[in-house]
């Protein structure tokens, strides 16, 4: 068999390997039933933790203990987190080894979305924004982490910091799903928009993210003291749950509740993906902003080697992305270079094999 035909069966095996991975690790998810009652759990134990006040060391009869609430590693090791792991350490190997062709890359991307985005192998809840927003709500308002979150985080985050967005472009539900929407043949393509703008606005709303959790938070403790009421009730804590992501959050798009707002939301989205490559990542996604800062020290990422390019522009006409342009003409064109996912679809197109994904430049 000749050597050039060993490179279908080996992205194709790799795939077979992660599909049998996987169904391993669904054998460990829980049902979204079984997330909700352990995320109750935890959080009704982390509460209590918080707001109890220190008593008395009294000598009472022994008693049975009671079972110890799970800790961090017990929600890295379900099946969910499991598959994040797999997904992200898949794509690494397939980047490495330039095995990602396009059907390989779009095999990738409906696993993804499968397992992650309509809830049948892997429940959403916690979604991956709530990892970043509600996360550092409860750190202020509680005074500690909500260990359900914090484990989704650390899964999103410890892989973007090896390879550059690992989980955004090869493990995010919606992610995968703005993409593959982006692949649909459509005349009205804008490829090279301002990502200065669009970077600005995500800047700023997460900015105001912050800004106004601390500003309720504040008003909503005064005004319960003024009243007398007990501030981690759930009605007060409502309101300290509040963000001013909720009403743009697209990862609720993935609870699949059918209403207004669904077809609504759902009718941007796939409209703003036909046009644009990732319009919620690059503008609105809070997991975008922080792991677009991530790309400045992920060691693994997409690089051009300009003695070997020619700048003959096929990397830009076919990929789908607006980072290549910037990679390509770095030394030519200074300013803000935009998220690059790393799909690896530029690798595939260079004819001079200019663009690789590795570690050293």
């Amino acid at each position: 068999m000749k050597h050039k035909e060993y490179k279908y069966f080996l992205p194709a095996g790799l795939l077979i390997l992660i599909g049998l991975l996987l169904v391993g690790a669904s054998l460990l998810a829980e049902t979204p039933n079984q997330v909700e009652n352990q995320v109750a759990d935890t959080a009704q134990t982390q509460s209590a933790a918080a707001t109890e006040p220190a008593e008395t060391t009294v000598e009472e009869t022994p008693v049975q203990a009671k079972p110890q609430p799970p800790g961090i590693f017990d929600f890295l090791l379900t099946g969910r987190y499991l598959a994040f792991i797999i997904m992200a350490a898949v794509a690494l190997i397939l980047l490495l080894a330039r095995w990602n062709k396009l059907w390989v890359r779009l095999a990738m991307l409906v696993i993804a979305f499968v397992l992650f985005g309509i809830e049948t192998f892997f429940p959403l809840h916690p979604s991956p924004m709530c990892a970043v927003t509600k996360l550092f709500m409860f750190k202020f308002t509680f005074g500690q982490f909500f260990l359900p979150l914090l484990a989704l985080f650390l899964a999103m985050f410890i892989p973007s910091l090896i390879g550059r967005k690992l989980f955004c472009g090869w493990v995010c539900p919606l992610g995968a799903f703005q993409d593959l929407i982006n692949k649909i043949p459509f005349k009205y393509k804008f490829k090279q928009f301002n990502f200065t703008v669009f970077n600005a606005v995500r800047v700023t709303l997460l900015v105001m993210f912050i800004l106004t959790f601390f500003y309720i938070k504040d008003h909503i403790g005064y005004l319960a003291g003024d009243v007398g009421a007990d501030l981690t009730d759930q009605t007060w804590m409502a309101y300290l749950s509040y963000s001013i992501y909720d009403p743009i959050n697209f990862f609720e798009l993935l609870h699949w509740v059918i209403n207004p707002k669904f077809f609504i939301m759902m009718i941007l989205l796939v409209a703003a993906s036909l046009i644009l490559y990732r319009p919620f990542c690059y503008s609105i996604c809070p997991i975008g902003m922080l792991t677009w800062l991530l790309e400045k020290i992920a060691p693994g990422r997409i690089r051009v080697d300009h003695n070997k390019c020619t700048m003959c522009g096929d990397c830009e006409e076919k990929s789908p992305c607006p980072t290549i342009h910037k990679l390509v003409y770095e030394k030519e064109e200074k300013g803000v270079i935009p998220d690059c996912t790393s799909c690896g679809e530029c690798m595939n197109t260079c004819p001079e094999d200019a663009i690789s994904f590795r570690f050293k430049r």
